[in-house]
C-alpha cells in the first residue's frame, strides 16, 4: 500500500481505535454500548485496511477517506481524552485499591455525555461501512473486468479455432481488396434503380445482375456488399454472407465449402456460436472428420432462425458453372433456405441461358460499365501517366473521351486502354495509340495482344521475366502467392543449388507485364488482372509459352531435390512454395506429356524421382497417396513410370529399348493397368495383358471406372475378358455401374453388348443403390430382371426406397418390380422407404396397394422404423394410410410413441398423441414415452408429454423405478423440476429401496441433492434395504461435499424446534448467509451477514434476534452445529 494523501489520519484512526478497544476489554454492564460501538469500529477499519492493501484509490477517493477519518479521529481522542482523566478506570490496574477506585469513578461518569460519543462513534461506522462497500464493490469490479476479458479471450480463441475448422477462406479480404482498386463514387447508381430497391424492399426476394465480360460486375458486387453491411451494422437481427466465385479456386470452393462459408460469416455476426454448431464441431473433431452436405445444410437452416432478414450475395456465377452438376447443387441449397427463412440472394453472372433460366421469376438487372463511372475511374488515373499528359488538360480530356466511346460497357477494357497510353511520352504517341483502340467482341484479345507486343519490346531480362511470371500465372495449378511465384521465379533447374539472392523484386514483377497482373494484398495472390485474360493466355498458350508445363515441373523436381531447408538456410516464406511443388509437380508433368523425350531423362533419374514422391506424401489426399505410393521409383520400372504419366512416346522407346512391359510393381500392376486407369489410350496400345492388380482390378476394370471409353473400346476389340471379378467380387461391369452415369455410360454400353446375360443381375442393385437412374435404365433394357435377389434378399426396389430416389422407385415399378416382395428379414419395399425418411416413396408403395401395418420377421413395422428416424412425414403418411400406433415391437415391447420421445421429435409425439395413443404404455422394460424423453434429456419433449397427462409417479414392472427416481439419476435439474410440477413424488423408492435422494447423492449430483431437500417431502435419514442412506451412498462414492450438506441438513433439522412461528412467518427459512438454506421471507438478501461472517460470527443480529425468538434451543449456540455449518460454508457446500 502506498502512503497516498489521506493515508496518514487514516492509520492513525486504526491504531487509536485498537487502543481505545483494549481499555474497554472486561467492562462492566452499563458500558456494553461503547465497548460494542468501538469493537465494532476497528472491525469496519480493518476490513477497509484489507481492502485499501489491494484497491487503487483514486484522488476523489483518498479525499474522501481523510474527511471521514479526521471526523472520527476527532470523536476517538475525545473519547480518549475522557479515559485520561479517570486513569484509575484503566483495566491494567491490578491493585485491589484501583478496582474500587474505578467502581467509584463510573459512578460519577456523565452517562448522557458518554452516550453521545457512542452515538458519533456509531455514525462513524456507518459512514465507513458505506465506504467500505464502495471499495469492495470496486475491487470486485475490476476482479470481475479481469476474469471477463480472461473469459472473453478464451472464448474468442475457441470460436476462431472452430470457424476456422469449418473454412480457412476468406472473403472478407477480397471485399477489402475490391473495394480498394474502386474508383471511389462508382458503382453506386446500382443502389439507386428500381430493380435493387424492390430486391431490398421486400423479403425472400432475388436478383440476379447479368453483364457481359469485364462490365465491372465484381466491382458492383463489392459495393453491394458495403451497403449490406451498413445497412446490417446496427442490426443484430440482420444476417450477411457473400461468396466471391473463382473458376481457379475450385478446390475450395464445393458446395460444402460454400455452405460452410457462409455459416462461418453468419456465425461472426452473432454474440455468442449456436449450440448447434458447437455440437456439429464437437462431433466430428472427436473423429476427425468433416461434416457432410446435409448436415452443413440443416446447421445453415438452423443458424439462420437467428435472423429475422438474411441476405446472401454470391459473384460470377458463371465461373462456378464449370463444374457442371455443382452449380444446380449449390443454387439448389441456395434456394431451399428460402422455404423457412427469410432469406434475400443477390448473384451476378455473365449471360448464361442455363443461370437465368434458375433465376426465372427473379429479379433481372442487366449492368455494364456507366460512362460517368469509366469517366471518373480515367481522371482518377490520369497520373499514371507521362507528363506530356499531365501538362496538358486538353489532351486529357481527349483521352477521357476517346477511351469511353471504345469501351462500350466493359470496364476492364477501359483500364487495359489507359494501361497501353503508359510509356508514351509525347503528345503524337499517345494520339496515334488512341486512335488504334480496339473495339468489339475481339476488343479485349487485341488488347492483350498489343501489350505482349509492348512486352516484347522491353529489354531480353525484362522480357523473359514477365513471361515467366505469366506462364505461372496462367498454368498454375492453384492461385500463386507472390512469394510462392518469387521462389518459382528464382528456381535454376540446372543449377545443384538454389540461391536465395535470385529472388526478384515484387514491384519489378508487376512492373514488367505492362498492366497484365495485380496483386491482391491482403492475401497476397498474385493473379492476371481479369479472367478473360486467363481465358486468353489458356486459348494461346502454344503461342507465348508452349513448354510451360514442363518447365514448371522442372523447377518444382529441382527445388525439392535441392538439399536447402525450409527456415534453416532458406526463409520460412519458403515453404508455401516447397508445399505447391510437393503437391503438384507430377499434375505439370503429366500435363507437358507433349514433350516425352525430355521426360525420359527425368524418368531415369529414379533417386530424384523418389525424393520427389515421398516429400509428395505429405500433402497429399490419402486416395492420392494410396493411388500412387505403388508406384514409388525404387519398387517400380522405367516403362510403369511412363504408363502412369501416359507418356507414349517414351515408353515407346523404352519398349524398344528392351525394357520389360510387362514387369509387375509392389501392388502386383502392369504398365497397362496404370495407363488403362489414367485414360492412357495411346499408351495402352501394345500392352495387352489381362492381368489383375493387388485388389483384383484388371486395366477394364481400371478403364470402366473411369470412364475411358476409348481404353474400354481398345481393350474389348483385344478380347480381354469382362468376366474377371475383383476380390470382393465385382465385375468391370458392376464397377462401371457403380460409377456415375456420365462418366461412364459409353464404356457400359459396351461392357452391356459383349454381356446380354448378367448372371445374378448385381449390375442393376449396384446401380440402384448409388442411385444412377440412367445406368439402371440401361440395365433394364438389357433384360434384366428387376425383382432378382441378393443374398440378404434385397431387390432393386428395396434398395431405391432406401436411396430417396423416387425416379428409381417408378421407373422399377412401371418395368414391373414387386413392391410386395420381403428380404430374408421380411421386410418390404415399404420398411426401406419409412426407415429411410423417404416420404415420396412410401406414398407410392401404399398407393400400390402395401399393407402399413406388416410385421417382419424381427417384429418391427413401418411406423416403428419412421419413429426410430424421425421422419415426420412418413409418419404422418402411414397413420393416413391407417397405420396402427399401438403396435409395439416384438422385441423389447416399445411403441411408436416410445421411440419417437426417445428421438426428442416433439412434431411426431404430437402427431402419435393426437391419434389418440396411451401416453402411459410400458414396454416389457417398463420404458414410457415420459422416461425414454427423461432418459435422453429431451426437455421440451418431457413438457409436452407431462401436459398430455403422462403419470410422473407410474413404476416400472422390473424394479419399480418411477420417471421421477430417473430424472433424479440423470442429473437434469430443469426436467426434475418439470416432473416435480407435474405431481411427482421426490420419496418415492424402487424395489431395492433407494430414493431418488440416494440416487443424486450416489451420482454426485450436489444440485440434485438441493433441489429434492427444498421440496421438504423426502426424509434423508430414510434407508434402503442394505440399510443404506443418503449420506452413507454420498461418502462411499467419495462425495464428501454431498454428505456434508445432507448432514449440516440433518442436524438444522433436529435443533430447530419451532416454537410459535406466526403463520405469515410459517415458510420463513434461514439466511443462506449465515450458512443455511433458504432465505428469511422479510429480507430477500440479509447484508448485515456479509459483515457477520468478516467479524468470525455465525450470524448476524438479525438473525441472531429470529432464531432467538422463534426457536427452542437457539441455533448459534449450538457449538457442534455452530462449527459444522462453518465448515460447510467454507467448503462452499452452502
Amino acid at each position: 500500500m502506498s502512503l497516498g494523501y489521506g493515508v496518514g489520519d487514516f492509520l492513525a484512526v486504526v491504531n487509536l481505535a485498537k487502543a481505545i478497544r483494549v481499555r474497554f476489554v472486561r467492562a462492566p454492564d452499563q458500558f456494553r454500548h461503547i465497548s460494542e460501538a468501538s469493537k465494532t469500529l476497528c472491525n469496519v477499519l480493518r476490513d477497509i485496511k484489507d481492502i485499501y492493501e489491494q484497491a487503487e484509490l483514486d484522488t476523489q477517493q483518498e479525499k474522501h477517506l481523510d474527511e471521514i477519518s479526521r471526523s472520527c479521529r476527532s470523536g476517538l481522542n475525545e473519547l480518549l481524552s475522557k479515559l485520561d482523566q479517570y486513569q484509575e478506570l484503566d483495566p491494567g490496574t491490578n491493585s485491589l485499591g484501583g478496582t474500587c477506585r474505578r467502581v467509584w469513578k463510573r459512578l460519577k461518569w456523565d452517562q448522557a455525555e458518554m452516550a453521545e460519543i457512542c452515538q458519533r462513534i456509531q455514525s462513524n461506522v456507518h459512514i465507513f461501512h458505506l465506504f467500505s462497500t464502495s471499495l469492495t464493490s470496486q475491487v470486485a469490479f475490476a476482479t470481475n473486468e479481469l476474469v471477463h476479458r480472461v473469459n472473453n479471450t478464451m472464448e474468442d480463441k475457441a470460436q476462431h479455432k472452430l470457424l476456422e475448422w469449418l473454412t480457412t477462406v476468406n472473403y472478407a479480404t477480397q471485399q477489402e481488396e475490391y473495394l480498394k482498386r474502386r474508383q471511389e463514387g462508382t458503382g453506386k447508381w446500382l443502389l439507386g434503380t428500381d430493380k435493387f430497391q424492390q430486391w431490398i424492399d421486400n423479403e425472400n426476394k432475388n436478383i440476379l445482375c447479368t453483364g457481359i465480360p469485364g462490365a465491372g460486375k465484381t466491382i458492383l458486387t463489392a459495393v453491394v456488399i458495403e451497403y449490406l453491411e451498413e445497412k446490417c451494422k446496427h442490426d443484430r437481427n440482420c444476417g450477411l454472407a457473400y461468396i466471391y466465385c473463382n473458376f481457379r479456386c475450385h478446390h475450395e470452393q464445393s458446395v460444402d465449402d460454400i455452405l460452410a462459408s457462409l455459416i462461418k460469416q453468419l456465425c461472426q455476426r452473432m454474440s455468442s456460436l449456436p449450440e448447434d454448431i458447437k455440437t456439429l464441431y464437437a462431433q466430428h473433431k472427436k473423429r476427425q472428420t468433416r461434416p457432410k452436405l446435409d448436415e452443413l445444410s440443416e446447421s445453415l437452416s438452423v443458424l439462420l432462425g437467428h435472423f429475422s432478414r438474411i441476405f446472401i450475395v454470391v459473384d460470377a456465377l458463371d465461373e462456378y458453372s464449370s463444374r457442371g452438376e455443382a452449380l444446380r447443387r449449390l443454387l439448389s441449397e441456395l434456394f431451399r433456405l428460402q422455404s423457412n427463412s427469410t432469406v434475400s440472394i443477390f448473384a451476378t453472372s455473365r449471360h448464361s441461358p442455363w443461370i437465368q433460366s434458375a433465376f426465372e421469376g427473379c429479379l433481372q438487372q442487366e449492368v455494364s460499365a456507366a460512362t460517368e463511372d469509366v469517366e471518373a475511374y480515367l481522371r482518377g488515373h490520369m497520373s499514371d501517366l507521362s507528363r506530356a499528359v499531365l501538362r496538358d488538360k486538353d489532351l486529357q480530356e481527349e483521352i477521357v473521351k476517346a477511351i469511353t466511346k471504345t469501351v462500350d460497357g466493359m470496364f476492364l477494357l477501359a483500364q487495359l486502354h489507359l494501361d497501353s497510353l503508359r510509356g508514351k511520352l509525347s503528345v503524337t504517341a499517345v494520339k496515334k495509340t488512341l486512335e488504334k483502340l480496339p473495339t468489339g467482341t475481339d476488343a479485349y484479345d487485341i488488347a492483350y495482344e498489343e501489350a505482349m507486343e509492348r512486352i516484347n519490346g522491353k529489354t531480353e531480362g525484362e522480357k523473359e521475366l514477365a513471361i515467366q511470371i505469366l506462364a505461372w500465372i496462367t498454368c498454375a495449378q492453384v492461385p500463386l502467392m507472390i512469394e510462392q511465384l518469387q521462389f518459382g521465379l528464382a528456381v535454376e533447374p540446372d543449377e545443384a543449388k538454389f540461391d536465395p539472392d535470385n529472388l526478384p523484386d515484387t514491384q519489378d514483377m508487376v512492373a514488367v507485364c505492362a498492366g497484365l497482373v495485380t496483386i491482391d494484398e491482403k492475401c497476397r495472390i498474385i493473379r492476371l488482372v481479369h479472367h478473360t485474360a486467363q481465358e486468353y493466355f489458356e486459348r494461346s498458350q502454344t503461342k507465348w509459352f508452349p513448354r510451360a508445363h514442363y518447365e514448371m515441373a522442372r523447377v518444382c523436381v529441382a527445388y525439392l531435390s535441392s538439399s536447402l531447408r525450409v527456415g534453416v538456410d532458406l526463409p520460412s516464406s519458403g515453404y508455401s512454395f516447397y508445399y505447391y511443388c510437393c503437391s503438384y509437380w507430377y499434375d505439370h508433368f503429366k500435363l507437358a506429356r507433349a514433350e516425352p523425350g525430355l521426360v525420359l531423362g527425368f524418368l531415369q533419374d529414379t533417386k530424384k524421382l523418389a525424393h520427389c514422391f515421398r516429400q509428395s506424401f505429405t500433402f497429399m489426399t490419402t486416395e492420392t497417396v494410396f493411388r500412387l505410393s505403388a508406384i514409388l521409383p525404387d519398387s517400380v520400372t522405367k516403362a510403369q513410370l511412363a504408363a502412369y504419366f501416359g507418356f507414349d512416346s517414351a515408353l515407346k522407346e523404352l519398349i524398344e529399348a528392351g525394357h520389360c512391359f510387362n514387369a509387375l510393381d509392389a501392388a502386383n500392376r502392369s504398365p497397362l493397368s496404370w495407363a488403362a486407369d489414367n485414360g492412357h489410350e495411346a499408351a495402352t496400345r501394345g500392352l495387352f495383358l489381362d492381368h489383375q492388380d493387388r485388389w483384383g482390378f484388371t486395366p477394364l476394370a481400371l478403364a470402366a471406372t473411369n470412364g475411358y471409353c476409348k481404353v474400354v473400346s481398345l481393350l474389348l476389340s483385344n478380347g480381354v475378358s469382362p468376366d474377371l471379378k475383383s476380390n470382393d467380387g465385382r465385375t468391370p461391369l458392376m464397377l462401371a455401374c457403380e460409377q456415375r452415369p456420365g462418366r461412364v455410360s459409353r464404356p457400359l454400353r459396351m461392357l452391356i453388348g459383349i454381356k446380354k446375360i448378367i448372371e445374378g443381375h448385381l449390375e442393376l442393385r449396384s446401380s440402384t443403390f448409388y442411385s444412377y437412374k440412367r445406368v439402371v435404365e440401361l440395365l433394364l433394357e438389357a433384360d434384366c430382371d428387376p425383382n432378382s435377389k441378393d443374398e440378404r434378399g434385397r431387390t432393386a426396389l428395396h434398395l431405391a426406397a432406401g436411396i430417396l430416389d423416387t425416379e428409381i422407385i417408378k421407373l422399377l415399378l412401371a418395368k414391373g418390380a414387386d413392391p410386395l416382395s420381403t428380404d430374408n428379414a421380411g421386410q418390404t419395399p415399404l420398411f426401406y422407404a419409412a426407415g429411410h425418411g423417404n416420404a415420396m416413396g412410401v406414398r407410392l408403395l401404399l398407393e400400390q396397394g402395401v399393407n402399413p401395418n406388416h410385421l417382419s420377421d424381427i417384429g418391427t413395422t413401418p411406423l416403428l422404423l419412421a419413429c426410430k428416424w424421425q421422419a415426420t412425414d412418413v409418419v404422418r403418411d402411414l397413420l393416413d394410410c391407417g397405420a396402427d400406433p399401438s403396435l409395439a415391437d416384438h422385441r423389447i415391447g416399445r411403441t411408436p410413441l416410445v421411440w419417437a420421445a426417445a428421438k426428442g421429435c416433439d412434431s411426431m409425439v404430437e402427431t402419435l398423441l393426437r391419434r389418440g395413443i396411451d401416453v402411459d404404455s410400458q414396454g416389457r422394460d417398463g420404458w414410457t414415452a415420459l422416461l425414454a424423453a427423461i432418459v435422453f434429456a429431451h426437455r421440451t419433449t418431457v413438457r409436452k408429454l407431462v401436459k398430455h397427462g403422462a403419470d410422473p409417479n407410474l413404476p416400472g414392472p422390473r424394479h419399480g423405478r418411477t420417471p421421477l427416481w430417473w430424472a433424479a439419476r440423470m442429473g437434469d435439474e430443469i426436467i426434475l423440476k418439470q416432473i416435480l410440477e407435474s405431481g411427482g413424488d421426490p420419496d418415492a423408492a424402487d424395489k431395492q429401496g433407494t430414493t431418488p435422494l440416494m440416487k443424486a447423492a450416489s451420482a454426485g449430483y450436489a444440485n440434485i441433492v438441493r433441489l429434492l431437500l427444498g421440496t421438504g417431502n423426502v426424509n434423508p435419514e430414510r434407508r434402503n434395504k442394505r440399510g443404506d442412506d443418503a449420506t452413507t451412498k454420498a461418502r462411499c462414492r467419495g462425495h464428501d461435499r454431498i454428505a456434508l450438506l445432507l448432514e449440516v441438513n440433518m442436524d438444522i433439522k433436529e435443533t430447530l424446534k419451532v416454537k410459535d412461528i406466526p403463520a405469515e412467518r410459517a415458510d420463513a427459512r434461514l439466511c443462506t448467509n449465515c450458512g443455511l438454506r433458504g432465505q428469511f421471507q422479510d429480507f430477500p438478501r440479509c447484508q448485515h451477514c456479509l459483515h457477520a461472517t468478516k467479524v468470525r460470527s455465525v450470524f448476524c443480529s438479525t438473525c441472531d434476534d429470529f432464531l432467538t425468538v422463534y426457536c427452542a434451543s437457539p441455533i448459534h449456540r449450538n457449538g457442534a452445529l455452530k462449527s459444522k455449518i462453518s465448515y460447510a460454508r467454507a467448503r462452499k457446500v452452502i
